[in-house]
């Protein structure tokens, strides 16, 4: 589970970072990034209604959260971030929705130097 320091929670947020930062799409689903004046990195995850009942959007955010987890520490800090499912993510499976958000972080350069 995320911890609170690396959660973003607020209306405000959300709306910062979607007009100042940038987005990165891929097939399953789309990566808002922007910089933050904090030193914790700070992950969103947004599920639109079109995706289905509440059930099935608890179950995508649940395996976004962990797909994102086990990515942090190999993830600069000082960034905001916002995972937004599109509506074809079912089609994907656990494995591959990883493997897009691997691909999308390093698109997005988000990656530790150490690491890549």
């Amino acid at each position: 589970m995320l911890k609170k320091a690396n959660r973003l929670k607020k209306r405000y947020q959300f709306n910062y970072v979607y007009k100042a930062g940038e987005h990165f799409v891929g097939k399953a689903m789309v990566l808002y990034t922007s910089t933050s004046k904090t030193k914790n990195i700070k992950v969103g995850f947004a599920v639109n209604k079109k995706i289905g009942h509440a059930f099935k959007r608890n179950l995508i955010k649940r395996r976004l959260r962990e797909i994102v987890y086990s990515e942090i520490p190999n993830m600069k800090q000082q960034y905001n971030i916002i995972v937004m499912a599109r509506e074809n993510i079912f089609d994907f499976s656990f494995s591959e929705l990883s493997e897009e958000f691997q691909k999308l972080i390093l698109k997005a350069g988000l990656l530790n130097e150490k690491i890549s």
